[in-house]
C-alpha cells in the first residue's frame, strides 16, 4: 500500500502551545496508518494491528531541532516529529517536503509530510541530463508554476506549456519552444534536454535537495534549487 501525505500547513515554532493553527495528516504503510492534526485535535490509526488514539488537544514543541506534536488521552501519549528534509514515497518514490514520525503504542511508525506540489513548486537549474553534466556556459532551467503549468530554459531557446503531477508521477507536456538558432553545445543540449523531458515518468528526492526526474527506472536529469 502506497503512503499518500495530504497536507501540511504552517511553519512549527518553539514553545509548547495548542497546534489550533497548524495540521497534518500523513499516511504510512508496513503497517499502514494515518495521522491527522487539526484544530479539533489529534487522531491516528493503524487498522491491521487495531490501534486508535483520539485527543481534542495537540500541543507543539521542538525537541532536538525538530518540530514535534504531543497528545495525551486515556493515559496514553503519542508524538509526531516533522522531519524537515525531503522524503520520498517508498513505493513510487515521489518528492515530499518533510518526513513523520510517529511514536505510539511503543512503536515507530515512519512516513512523510507535507503537500507533494511544495516539494516540487518554484524554480530548478538543470545540473544533469542522464548522466551527464550540463556543458559550462549553458542554462537549462524548469518553473513548476501552479495549476499545471511549466516553462524555462531549454539550453538555447525558451519552453513552455503544461505538467502533470500526482502523488504516482510527473509527466509533462505539450511544450511549445521558441524558434531562435543558437552555437553548439547548446543546440545538442537543448535537444537532449527536450527528448527527455517528455520521457519522464516521476519525479523523486536527490542529494543536497536536489530533485531527481526519472524516466522509469532510468535518471532523466538531476534539477537544483535556482538561486
Amino acid at each position: 500500500m502506497r503512503w499518500a501525505i495530504i497536507g501540511l500547513a504552517a511553519v512549527l515554532t518553539a514553545g509548547a502551545s495548542h497546534a489550533a493553527d497548524d495540521s497534518l495528516t500523513a499516511r504510512g504503510n508496513e503497517p499502514s496508518w494515518r495521522l491527522d492534526v487539526s484544530a479539533a485535535g489529534i487522531d491516528f490509526e493503524a487498522p491491521g494491528l487495531g490501534l486508535t488514539f483520539k485527543a481534542p488537544v495537540a500541543a507543539r514543541d521542538v525537541q532536538d531541532g525538530r518540530p514535534r506534536f504531543i497528545a495525551e488521552a486515556g493515559g496514553e501519549r503519542l508524538e509526531a516529529t516533522v522531519i524537515e528534509q525531503p522524503c520520498a514515497d517508498t513505493m513510487t518514490g515521489m518528492p515530499f517536503p518533510t518526513g513523520v514520525e510517529v511514536s505510539y503504542a511503543g512503536r515507530t511508525f515512519q512516513g512523510c509530510g507535507g503537500e507533494i506540489m511544495s516539494a516540487i513548486e518554484g524554480g530548478w537549474r538543470v545540473i544533469r541530463l542522464g548522466g551527464s553534466l550540463v556543458p559550462e556556459g549553458v542554462m537549462v532551467t524548469i518553473e513548476f508554476g501552479k495549476e499545471g503549468r511549466v516553462s524555462g530554459r531549454s539550453g538555447c531557446n525558451r519552453f513552455s506549456g503544461g505538467y502533470t503531477l500526482t502523488g504516482e508521477g510527473l509527466s509533462f507536456g505539450p511544450l511549445r519552444v521558441t524558434r531562435m538558432a543558437c552555437p553548439e553545445p547548446q543546440m545538442e543540449t537543448e535537444q537532449r534536454f527536450l527528448d527527455l523531458i517528455q520521457k519522464v515518468s516521476r519525479a523523486t528526492p536527490g542529494e543536497n535537495r536536489q530533485l531527481r526526474l526519472m524516466a522509469g527506472d532510468e535518471q532523466a536529469m538531476v534539477l537544483d534549487r535556482a538561486d
